[in-house]
This record gives structure tokens, sequence and C-alpha cells, in this order.
């Protein structure tokens, strides 16, 4: 079709319309663009009748190419989207009036000179090339936009591709069998545009945004969109200085590529990251395209983390982020360092958020020695918002990069801290407090260490609060950031808490007690939940007076502004039930269970609803069976709570629902017959008008918590859960994909769990139950360890598989394919195939991000439980398989944790092995006896540990070895300084003397033993030393006699202090004490009458 010859056609076409035109019902259309609420219903009614006819959509037509009011013009065309966005009532109109539609719609948008309308007409086009297109049945439509893009009219083109753009985002799975001849298209129109800040060029990147879809899987496309990011780029950074607002729009293809073709991506990295670089340090340019940048680089750093290190660009971005950080806010006192809404991000905030990622996702080696750089000089030079920047990046640094921080930056770290908390500038002093909570939070247990140094100047800020709101009547500045220090600090200290308690309860209790405003209050009941988290039972003495300033938020009304409190109270209230102790707050337990609900019954708050689904979780640990009673209502106010759409918000697209009354049911009629034979394409057409959702956080919390306090209640309600654990685990499956991962990594956790209360289940209907269960649980955890993109779940789904597997053993392993999927995920997350790791081929990158090791080492904890729940035959099969990969990680080049994990997982795995583990002696043992001279005290400790393994359950094939493995072992334990390392040689001994101890010269060895215990900190290896001891006990070995006393003493301390980290273990101890009272009662009388009162008590409380 040639545009300039249809003229005519029209003039007939508008001829013909006319005549068609029914005139009341024009008369609706032009009065209902200005509806008024209150006629709604009738408009919609006689907008139903009028659909009824087939005059109608000629009617409309009419309207949009003759109408002279341009709003009329565009809802008559929204009107027809709306009414044929579904196939099947396009499909009941007559073939010629379809035709006769198709062409009139074509010409109008040629024709419409506004550019509002004539999206609305573009939008119409792309809703009806829906229905057609896939049966060919608009051919002329593509030719008529390839007409126009391919035309040497710069207008004509820009026609063509807005258009193009239009109906590509309608429905771009229409174009499927286009689409690569779309792609080549696109490339052949930029390269053919002499200026990239032409409108033309915008529209093909968001032609390009609209056809990812397709992208993956087609090479066509792939390369066709490869070779097109040069221009992507060179367009990106001519919008930058012409229109802004476009380029960022344009940003949202390459994040588009970036989640769905990385492949488009991966050759131009090095570009893309000079391109956001100079965006970033670009300050004239408006900030939200700045911030579009720099997450565009963290989005990098996620998928393509190992192309940014091999092209070195990590020391440039690192240079634009600290730059950023370190601009003066607009506000100081109310500056936000992370944020989860995108209107409130800066610059600067960005770039903290940016650094957080890169700190997840690149090994720490490359991180923060280059990082030292700027940090160093900006705490000793002048520049305020240096030192601010300085200790941020500290604290982004804290959980990604926590182990490398604790081995070699600890104590610097923490000296500089303890400066910027005292520092007088309010800008350095919040920044040195948020480092200190993020320490507090990820360098546990370490950083309790400093608390005499750390408490005294919190309590001095809690002081300075106290006296501040007795002054000014108001909230001083910067108390969330002190009482976040404060939380984070006292939360982890445990008992180390106890020496400065009455300080803080004096302090929080004052604050409490004053006419405090409301978010320092609030903020001091969280508190007191972190010193009850510490103190536990050591908080009884303030628990009266706890309970009656929390009974006032409870039992009262509150108004908005005092709601916080209330949620707060409960909070606290739930985290006292945990710590204080059964016994303690068993009488409050009935009384709080009908608080809450009482309050839920009361409250459609959803802030409010998740802390009373934590207190009663809380109370569950209490109650137990007991809650029977309350679990209905309890259970469907959750269940209620997790099926809940609540929250959910549709962002339309250019805001045109507001704009008109259109009417959500226009295309459907109760009245009408379903026409069964085109439907086909129903599904896709109610949410033309919807560009995304989004879900309010309260709403995704509230869902969150009613799924963890399921599980928790499921765990200690035990069988009079029973009755709902079907429907729980039918109901929470359903969010298994659900969007955000803290939801997908809750309902892994409480599958989980009912798996396991299934299997407590002794018939055979729970079998059954159990089963059906895991038929549909084992395969989906692979698929999200596999196909998921975050690590976090991934990480999750290989604890669940562990979880299954020690608690409900071979039963995971029924059902078909079970195995396979199990062990499928381990070996591709150990050869890094799965979808959240970085797949690129980069040998000589051999650091990792202790993300990506942690998730390897989840893989490795599958591996080893795996190997304890079937036959030693068929693991040795499994073994076989992975065992290469794990020695890849042994490489001398590999860091200490990839080492360390690697000989620990081989030696976890002999226990699965047994005997069978005589096979693999002569590759390993050298090897591990090799390694128990690494420089790594990890790898030494692992290797010893390894050794005594291999000899328990290598038996016979290592016997001929004992000489050389008692050399080692003796030359360690005199040069041998890390005490982890120094019990796992008194372990591997204790493993010898089991296996064997004809075999080895015990009256050299033994003395030697007896002097190291007790152990110092691996506490595991007393169930291994105490077992040896039991083995010559019952042997009648006479060596013990003489030490007899001394191992008597060993083993008291070891109940008293409860250094036995199972009940076997406790057993076993057990064991050797009554059989020493019984055969060496004197040895038991000298030892035990110089026991002190408190000991000997406890002892006898234990075997009791």
């Amino acid at each position: 079709m040639h545009i300039s010859q249809t003229t005519n056609m029209h003039e007939v076409q508008e001829k013909s319309l006319n005549d068609a035109v029914d005139r009341p019902f024009l008369a609706v259309v032009n009065e209902e663009y200005v509806i008024t609420s209150k006629n709604t219903l009738q408009g919609t009614a006689e907008l139903r009748e009028a659909f009824k006819k087939q005059e109608t959509i000629q009617a409309l037509c009419q309207l949009i190419i003759s109408s002279n009011n341009s709003q009329i013009r565009q809802y008559a065309a929204i009107l027809l989207r709306k009414r044929y966005g579904k196939g099947k009532h396009w499909l009941k109109l007559p073939h010629h009036v379809r035709n006769e539609f198709k062409t009139v719609i074509l010409q109008a948008l040629v024709n419409e000179p506004e550019k509002f309308v004539k999206n609305a007409i573009a939008q119409l086009i792309g809703v009806i090339v829906k229905h057609e297109l896939p049966n060919n049945g608009w051919p002329e439509v593509l030719q008529f936009v390839q007409q126009l893009v391919t035309s040497e009219n710069l207008l004509q083109k820009e026609l063509g591709t807005y258009t193009l753009s239009i109906m590509t985002e309608v429905a771009p799975d229409a174009y499927l069998t286009h689409a690569a001849s779309l792609a080549v298209l696109l490339g052949q129109t930029l390269n053919s545009l002499q200026d990239l800040g032409n409108p033309v060029a915008y529209y093909i990147l968001r032609i390009m945004q609209n056809l990812v879809p397709l992208v993956e899987g087609n090479q066509m496309m792939v390369n066709a969109y490869h070779q097109m990011m040069p221009q992507v780029m060179t367009t990106i950074q001519s919008l930058t200085t012409t229109n802004e607002d476009k380029a960022i729009e344009c940003f949202e293809l390459l994040d588009e590529l970036c989640e769905n073709a990385i492949a488009v991506i991966a050759p131009h990295v090095k570009s893309l990251v000079s391109m956001c670089l100079v965006i970033a340090g670009n300050k004239a340019l408006d900030d939200a395209l700045r911030v579009k940048a720099v997450g565009f680089i963290g989005w990098l750093a996620r998928t393509k983390k190992k192309t940014i290190i091999k092209h070195k660009l990590v020391e440039p971005i690192l240079d634009m982020l600290f730059n950023l950080m370190s601009m003066r806010p607009e506000d100081d006192n109310d500056e936000v360092y992370f944020s989860d809404d995108n209107e409130d991000n800066t610059p600067v905030t960005c770039a903290t958020q940016t650094l957080d990622l890169l700190a997840l996702h690149l090994p720490p080696e490359k991180l923060i020695p280059q990082l030292l750089q700027y940090i160093e000089p900006s705490l000793q030079g002048t520049d305020v918002y240096a030192k601010k920047a300085s200790y941020l990046t500290m604290a982004v640094l804290a959980e990604g990069c926590s182990e490398y921080i604790r081995t070699k930056y600890l104590e610097s770290f923490l000296r500089c801290t303890c400066q910027g908390i005292s520092d007088p500038i309010p800008v350095v002093r919040n920044a040195a407090l948020f480092a200190l909570g993020q320490f507090s939070e990820h360098l546990q247990p370490e950083i309790s260490q400093y608390s005499s140094e750390l408490l005294p100047v919190l309590f001095e800020y809690l002081g300075q609060i106290c006296a501040h709101i007795k002054q000014e009547k108001k909230e001083p500045p910067s108390v969330d950031r002190m009482f976040y220090a404060l939380e984070m600090f006292c939360e982890n200290l445990n008992e180390s808490l106890l020496p400065y308690l009455p300080t803080l309860m004096e302090r929080l209790f004052e604050i409490l007690n004053a006419d405090t405003p409301v978010h320092v209050r609030e903020l001091s009941l969280s508190a007191i939940g972190s010193a009850a988290m510490a103190s536990k039972e050591h908080m009884l003495p303030y628990f009266e007076r706890i309970v009656s300033i929390l009974d006032s938020y409870l039992s009262e009304k509150q108004i908005e502004e005092t709601m916080c409190l209330q949620v707060q109270a409960v909070d606290t209230l739930g985290v006292i039930a945990r710590t204080i102790g059964d016994k303690n707050f068993a009488p409050l337990a009935g009384r709080s269970l009908n608080f809450g609900m009482k309050l839920l019954k009361e409250t459609e708050d959803p802030d409010l609803k998740k802390s009373i689904y934590g207190l009663f979780a809380s109370i569950s640990t209490i109650m137990k069976k007991e809650m029977a009673g309350a679990l209905p209502e309890i259970i469907e106010y959750m269940i209620t709570s997790i099926q809940s759409s609540e929250g959910i918000v549709p962002h339309f697209k250019e805001d045109e629902t507001s704009a008109f009354p259109v009417y959500e049911d226009l295309s459907e009629n109760e009245n009408e017959e379903e026409d069964i034979e085109n439907t086909d394409n129903e599904e896709d057409n109610d949410d033309d008008d919807v560009a995304g959702y989004s879900v309010e956080n309260a709403y995704i919390e509230e869902k969150e918590e009613a799924i963890l306090a399921l599980k928790e209640i499921a765990e200690h309600t035990g069988e009079a859960f029973l009755p709902y654990l079907e429907k729980s685990f039918e109901e929470t499956f359903k969010l298994i994909n659900y969007p955000q991962e803290d939801i997908r990594k809750a309902v892994i956790d409480a599958l989980l769990q009912f798996c396991i209360n299934f299997s407590k289940i002794n018939t055979n209907e729970g079998k059954q139950a159990l089963l059906k269960a895991l038929s549909v649980f084992i395969p989906k955890l692979s698929e999200l360890i596999r196909l998921g993109d975050e690590r976090t779940v991934a990480i999750t789904g290989l604890d669940a598989y562990t979880e299954l597997l020690k608690e409900i053993k071979s039963d995971v392993l029924i059902g078909e394919g079970h195995k396979e999927a199990i062990m499928n995920c381990v070996t591709d997350v150990m050869l890094g195939k799965t979808e959240c790791q970085d797949q690129e081929e980069a040998d000589d990158i051999d650091t990792e991000a202790e993300q990506d090791e942690l998730l390897v080492e989840c893989a490795g904890d599958v591996l080893s439980t795996f190997g304890k729940v079937i036959s030693p035959e068929d693991f040795e099969l499994y073994f076989h398989t992975v065992l290469p990969m794990l020695l890849e990680r042994l490489k001398k080049n590999k860091s200490e944790a990839q080492r360390s994990f690697a000989v620990g997982t081989i030696s976890e795995c002999f226990s699965g092995l047994k005997h069978k583990v005589a096979g693999f002696v002569c590759q390993l043992l050298p090897m591990f006896l090799k390694l128990t001279d690494d420089s790594s005290a990890e790898v030494r400790n692992n290797a010893i540990y390894g050794i005594g393994e291999l000899a328990l359950y290598g038996k016979d094939a290592v016997y001929s070895h004992y000489s050389d493995i008692l050399s080692v072992l003796s030359n360690a334990i005199f040069k041998e300084s890390h005490t982890g390392a120094r019990d796992n040689i008194v372990g591997a001994l204790a493993r010898l003397i089991i296996a064997n101890y004809f075999n080895i010269p015990l009256d050299q060895v033994f003395p030697t033993f007896v002097k190291q215990l007790p152990l110092k900190e691996d506490f595991e290896e007393n169930k291994a030393v105490f077992k040896s001891i039991l083995t010559l006990y019952e042997a009648g070995h006479p060596i013990l006699r003489s030490h007899m006393e001394i191992l008597l003493k060993v083993a008291v301390s070891v109940l008293h202090e409860n250094k036995t980290t199972d009940d076997e273990a406790k057993g076993i101890v057990m064991e050797f004490i009554k059989s020493a009272q019984r055969d060496f009662p004197n040895e038991w009388n000298s030892m035990y009458s110089e026991l002190p009162i408190e000991v000997t008590t406890n002892i006898q409380r234990i075997f009791s």
C-alpha cells in the first residue's frame, strides 16, 4: 500500500461511514469522555448496548478520522481497543467489516496530527495485529510499516518506527515468526541514520526492548542485537545531551538484555562500563540519568563480574563510586544510605548500593586493597564528606567480604570506627554508627571482643538523647543511626552484654518513662528486644517492668501516630517470649495469645498483622500442643494473608484510565453467548493497559511472616497441626515462584518443615502424604537452584536438601528422579553452571566472591549428607564424579576458602563411603599428609580431620601407613599454633586408636594425647576422643590406669560446660564416667572431692 495513493479511498470510506453513523450513539460517546462518576453505570450500559450493533465499529472509526475534538478521537480509539482486546469479539465481526476497519485505522494513523491520539490509534492497531498476525491475517500492516521504515523521508521513517514501537509493546509474542527479519530491518535502519540523536534511533531502541523476550535462543536475533550494540550506546550518549528522559528510557533496553539475553551484552561489557562511567561522572546531567548509569554497573557486577575483572574495570568503577559517595547530600541530617524506593534514589544512595553489590559479587581481594587507597587518606583528611564515604564504604563491605575483613582488617576497621562514632561532626558520626551496626550484624563473633570500648560510647549517646529530649522537647538528630548500632551490637553479644545490662536498661526505661517523641519510644522498645536476645533469662529482674510498659501499648486503642508503638510492642513481646525462658513466660502465654487474637480481629494493618503472626510463632515455642484450641482461627488468618493479593498496585500506561471512563467490563457482556471456537487469545488481553505491578512492602512482609509463622507453629505444635498440614503445604507451595526472593526463601523453609511434619505421621496415609509432598518439592527445589537468578534462594534450596536428607533420610530419594535432581544440583553448582553463577570462562581468575563460595559450600554439605542416606556402593559412583571437581579447588592458585572447603568436603564424605574409602586411600592420603603443612590453618585443620576419617573407615587399607601418619601428627602437634587444628590432631589420634590401637605405640602416643585434653575449640571431636577412651577401656588396656583421674576430670568438665555437640557424644562421656565410678572408685572419689560445689551439683543433676 502506498500512502500517497489512498486519498480517494479515504473519501469513499468516510462517505460510507457517514451513512452508517448512529447519531444517538455518537452523542453517548461525545458526552462520555467528560462523564461524572454518578453516570458511570448508565454510560457503560449504553455503550454495551451500542456494541451489539455492527454499525458501532463504523461509527467509532468515523469519530477517529473526522471528529474535530482530539480527545474524542483518542477516546474512540481507546473504546475500540477495549472492546476488541479479546479475540472472540474481533473474530465475530464479518470479514468485510474487519478489512474496512483495518484500512481506515492505518490511514487514520498517517493523517493524525496529535501525538497522543496517534498513540491510541497505534495501540489499537497493535491489539488487532495480535489477533491477526499469528494466522497471517493482516500481512499489509507489516508491509505498511516496512515501507515507512525504509522510506528516505525521515518523517515517514519516524512514523514507521514509532508505530512499530507501539505495536510491539502491545503484543511482542505476535511477532515471533517475524522477529529475526524485524531485527535485521532495525539494524539496517540504525546503520542508515546520519544522526543517532534522531527520534528514529530512540524508537528503534524501544522496539528492540519490546522484542527482547524473543531474543534468547534465537541466534539470528542475538547476532543482530550484538551488531547493533555500538549504535545503541551511541544513541544513548546522544540522547544524554538532547533528551535525558529518553536516555533513561533507553537504559531499560540494557536492563532487559542483562536480565533476559545476556549473550548480547557479554561482548560489550567494557564499552558499556565506559559509557556508564562517563554519564555517572557528569555533574551537569540530571540525577535520575546518573542513577540509571550507576545502577546498570550494578547489574553488570551481578551478571558479568569475571569480564569486569578481566578488563581491569574494577578500579575505575570504584573511583567513580567513591567520588559519588563523597558528594554533599541535599540534607545532612536526613540522608538515606540505602533506598528501596526508586524515587528516593540519588547518585549517592545508588553508588552505596552498587558498591554493596560489588562486595557481594566480586572477590574481596579485588575490592578492599583498592578501596583502602581512598579510605586511608580520606580518614586523615579534612573533607567531612570523604570521611563519611570512607565509613559507608567499610559498612557496605561488611556483608559481602566478611571473612576477608575478619582475617585481615577487623582490628584496623574497628579502630577507625571507634574514632568515627566519637566524631563531633554529625555527618561523620552517623556514617560511623552505620558502619558499626553493619559490623555488628556481619562480623560476629569477633567484634564482640571490643564491647568494653564500644558500649560506653553508645551508652553515652543514650544519655545525651535523654538530656536532649528533656531540654529541647523534640527528637534529636541522627537517633536512628545510634539505635541501629546499639541494637545490632547488643543483639549479638550474648552473655558478654550482662556487665552492661543494668546501665542499658536504666537508660531505656528513662526514655520510655519520659514524655519522649513517638519514634524514640519505638526505637527504645526495639532495643529492649535486642537486649533480651542477648541476655535471655538474665532479663528476669526487668521482666515485670517491661511487661507493664508493653501492656500500656497493647491494651490501649492507638491513634495513627502511635500505631507504630503497638506494632513494636507486639514485636518486643514476641522476643521476650522466646528468650526469657519457657517457665518464666508460661503464665503470660495464654493472656498474650488472647491479646494477639483480639488485635488481629480489629486490624487490617499489614504491619500489625505481621507482628501478631510473629508473636503467635513465639508463643507456640512455649505452649506447643496446648495451642491447639486457637489454631483454627490463627491458621485461617495466616492462610488468608498467604493467599492475599492486597497491596498489589497496577501501573497504567500513560495514565489513560484516569483521563477517561474506560470501563473494564466493556468487552464482557454477561448475556452474550461464549464463542468456544474463537477463544484462543482470551488469556492475554486483560492487562493491555497495565504497564506493570508493584507490591507494597508492608504486604510482602505480612505474607512472609505468615509463611514463617506457619512453619514455626507446625514445628512446635506437632500433632495438633496435623489437620492444617496439607492445606498449609498447598497454599504455601503456590508462592514458590513469587517475584520477591525473601518470599521464595520463606516458602522453601516452610515447605521443608511441613515435609518433616509429614514424615512424623507413622501411618501409611502419612507416608503417602509425605511422598506426594516430596514429589513436587524436590524437583521444584532443583529448578530454583539451577535456573533461579538469586544466589540466596539457591543457597536456601541447597540447605533445604541437606535438612531433608538429615531429617527424612532415604525417603527423600524414593520418588522417581529425586537422586538425579539433587546430585545434578550439586554438580552444576560445583561446575559453576547454575543461572545465578557467572558462567563465563575466565581461567586467569581464581578467586570468587564470598557469597559464591558459600553457594559451593552448601552444595558440598548436600553431597556429604546425601552419602549418609544411600549405600556406600551407590555413593562411590557419585563421589567418583564429584571428586575431580573438588580436587580442582585444591590447587595452589585457588583461594584459601576454596582449598579449605575442598579438603573439608572430601573428608566429610568418608563416613558415607564407609568401607569403600579403601579405594581412595592411595590417591588421597599422601595429599592430606602434605596439606598438614599448608600455610592456611583452616586447610591444615581439615586435612588432619580427613586423615583421621580415612584411618577410621579405610581400616586395613590404611594400617600400613600408620607410621607415616603418626610421624606427621607428631610433628604437627609440636609446631601447630591454631587451636582448632590442635584439637583435630587429638581427634585424628582418637580415630587411629578406634580403628586399630594395636598398630600404635600407645606408651609413647597416649601420654601426649591426654596432655592435649580438654579440647579448646572444636568440641565435636569430643565424641571421637571419648569413643577411643571407651575402646581402650572395654579392651581392659592397662595404659588407662595411670591417666584415669585426669581423664575423669576432663569428662566432668565436658559435661558441666556442655561441650558435647549431640546426645550421642554426651551418652559416650556419661558411659565412661559410670564405668569408672564402678571400676575405679578411688580415682573417682579423689577427683570428685576436689570439685567446686556448683560442678558437683550440676553433675548430680545430669546423672539424675
